[in-house]
């Protein structure tokens, strides 16, 4: 033991203090000591500092040890008040009679010395989250000199430093390390009483013996936190999937890849069609259980050597690595199409979702990662406004028709409140003696810069941005008054159809919109007909068949649009109140050519009849498709054949020169 009277001389080159371990008190031997660390190492009461409980008790430890012949130099890591990292060593002294402490000397640690580690006893808010460093001392080749109390609790039966990893095999080259080069920092997975957990170790030389100084830091609950942050970070917390931030990633890679193998890869951008619809009418909650089952049968759907990604809200990318050509994405995408015909089983309903695919490949469509997915999406814009549930392969003029999309979808609002709409009429005409008896509403759009644009371009923007329901009850309340006014002029009484859209039809107060429009200007509900999709009418059939049966009872018309392109069931197709089908055009445009699609219009026609329904086909434009369908005894027909969409004044006229007859209800 070295007497107290040598540490008590006054030193301003270095920080030192003496240590009373009976009393657990501070003896500082400069006023640098004292500033720098009086706050470090416990708390002060009665003008004395009292070190922290752990520190004395480590140090009682080391001291019995010391008395057995052990070393007497003990080390240990502590911050100043600036945070400045220092290494502490402690040297047992007498201090009288049966009295013990130590001297310590805190020196800066050098810059190898890693700054970010915490010190191990008081200032328990630096870092709060982490435990307090844990101290070991091993002889040079691996045995076991002093452990902390902490140490003994967490690896309480160790001998030697290989049982500390959870690899054996690491400690002889980590006892390898810390003697060739004096300190070693490294993390590492230790096995403890708790099981395997990430420490930081801090491994150090102790000049005075040659030992190995280790002070462990377990940062198994900041590995666990950093885990989670980059989940959070870069997987979408609904469904699983990785997000933008890992597409990005995946995308960069795929092109070095390509560029260095003179490969091709392929992006996939996938948006669902009228999911805002389900959001509006079902609720968030079903909405997200929708997204996740969607999610999940892409995930099936698509190749093993693929990856799915959400960007969030209802758009999805699919990135498929070494295709051959563009015909390996065709096929993919028209897969993903082909998993919405069957229903997804969502909150006790059936419901049904299609898909909207854009495709682009690398390096054809885009040379960088920005204009490929620039491309894609507006190929999967391109083939939404078109039809729902099909695909499209990116093409240059894409891109023009994508700047105008987004520039159309500013200006909607605007054309809603300045009137810039028009509805067109077309004519349907009766097959047994071409009598005009009835019309279809179709909405035109007067742009004040760009002209007259169709509705495969703004009714698209207006189902995504919702203002579909403002510009839908505009089409009805706007139908019903031209209706009313012809009346007025005396022409003959003719049924005034309108589309409705997913969204529309799926809005909770459809119902009594149409019932007050019907009553604000004074037409006879059978007069109006309403025109639903077949995908419209299963989204959910079971709501559907009550709210078609509240329009029925208003008296209001029923028919189901482009029939034969959808998934509609017979057994839900008796069940709804229906009174017409409209026979899609592509079943009519070979008609008398193509043997399968008179096959498929003589039987649709047919099944109508047995249910008593009415029987209307469109996209008639030749004499010989009339004469078929007249033979074949469908009802009603609608095409160029006879006239194109008009506006009301031509209307008007060609209603009094061919509207000679009654109309026949259903």
């Amino acid at each position: 033991m070295t007497d107290i009277v040598e540490f008590l001389v006054p030193s301003q080159k270095k920080a030192a203090w003496v240590i009373d371990i009976t009393q657990g008190t501070v003896s500082w031997s400069n006023r640098t000591a004292k500033q720098c660390f009086a706050g470090a190492l416990g708390v002060s009461r009665d003008g004395l500092t009292y070190i922290d409980g752990e520190l004395k008790s480590d140090l009682t430890h080391f001291l019995a040890q010391a008395n057995e012949g052990e070393p007497l130099s003990f080390h240990w890591l502590l911050r100043d008040v600036r945070q400045v990292l220092y290494r502490c060593t402690a040297t047992a002294i007498s201090l009288g009679t049966d009295a013990l402490g130590f001297s310590v000397e805190a020196m800066p640690c050098p810059s190898g010395v890693s700054q970010a580690m915490p010190r191990s006893y008081g200032n328990k808010s630096i870092p709060e989250r982490l435990n307090s460093l844990i101290l070991m001392s091993f002889t040079a080749t691996g045995e076991k000199s002093f452990l902390s109390q902490r140490a003994h609790a967490l690896f309480p039966n160790i001998a030697h430093i290989r049982e500390l990893f959870a690899v054996h095999s690491a400690a002889k080259h980590f006892v390898e390390r810390v003697n060739s080069k004096g300190v070693v920092h490294q993390e590492i997975l230790l096995s403890t009483t708790n099981g395997i957990r990430w420490f930081e170790l801090e491994a150090h030389v102790n000049p005075e013996n040659g030992n190995i100084d280790v002070f462990a830091q377990d940062i198994q609950e900041l590995r666990d936190f950093e885990v989670k942050l980059y989940r959070l970070q870069n997987y979408d917390c609904l469904t699983s999937l990785p997000n933008r931030n890992l597409l990005y990633q995946q995308l960069e890679k795929a092109k070095n890849t390509a560029e260095k193998r003179d490969r091709k890869f392929g992006v996939m951008y996938l948006d669902l069609d009228g999911f805002k619809v389900v959001n509006d009418t079902f609720g968030h909650r079903v909405g997200d259980q929708l997204l996740q089952e969607v999610a999940n049968r892409i995930k099936t759907t698509i190749p093993s050597r693929s990856c799915l990604y959400r960007l969030g809200g209802d758009e999805f990318v699919v990135v498929m690595e070494h295709v051959k050509d563009t015909k390996e994405l065709e096929d993919i995408a028209a897969l993903i199409n082909a998993t919405g015909a069957e229903p997804y089983p969502v909150s006790d309903m059936e419901m049904l979702i299609t898909t909207s695919i854009g495709v682009a490949c690398y390096p054809c469509h885009g040379e960088d990662i920005d204009t490929l997915l620039k491309n894609a999406d507006a190929a999967m814009y391109r083939s939404k406004a078109s039809a729902h549930n099909g695909y499209l392969v990116y093409q240059e003029s894409m891109s023009e028709g994508f700047s105008a999309y987004l520039t159309l979808g500013g200006g909607l609002r605007k054309a809603i409140e300045e009137g810039q709409f028009e509805l067109y009429y077309q004519p349907k005409v009766r097959s047994m003696d071409e009598a005009t008896v009835g019309a279809e509403a179709l909405i035109r759009w007067h742009h004040p810069e760009k002209g007259m644009i169709p509705p495969d371009q703004f009714i698209p923007i207006a189902e995504e941005s919702g203002l579909i329901l403002p510009l839908g009850e505009w089409v009805i309340r706007r139908a019903c008054e031209q209706l009313k006014l012809w009346q007025d002029q005396g022409l003959p009484p003719i049924n005034l159809s309108v589309n409705l859209s997913g969204r529309q039809f799926l809005q909770p107060n459809l119902v009594e919109v149409v019932k007050q429009i019907l009553a604000d200007t004074g037409i006879d509900p059978q007069y109006l007909e309403l025109e639903l999709t077949e995908s419209m009418l299963m989204s959910d059939a079971h709501g559907t068949i009550q709210k078609l049966h509240d329009f029925r009872e208003m008296g209001v018309t029923l028919s189901i649009d482009d029939f034969g392109t959808g998934y509609s069931s017979l057994a839900y197709l008796k069940k709804f109140p229906i009174q017409a089908l409209k026979i899609d055009r592509s079943f009519i445009k070979d008609l008398g050519i193509d043997g399968d699609d008179d096959a498929i219009v003589k039987a649709t026609i047919a099944m109508a009849q047995s249910l008593n329904l009415k029987v209307i086909a469109e996209g008639v434009e030749s004499r010989n498709q009339m004469n078929l369908l007249t033979d074949y005894e469908c009802q009603e027909v609608q095409g160029y054949l006879f006239a194109k969409p008009m506006c009301s004044d031509d209307f008007e006229r060609y209603l009094g020169a061919f509207g000679k007859a009654e109309v026949v209800n259903a």
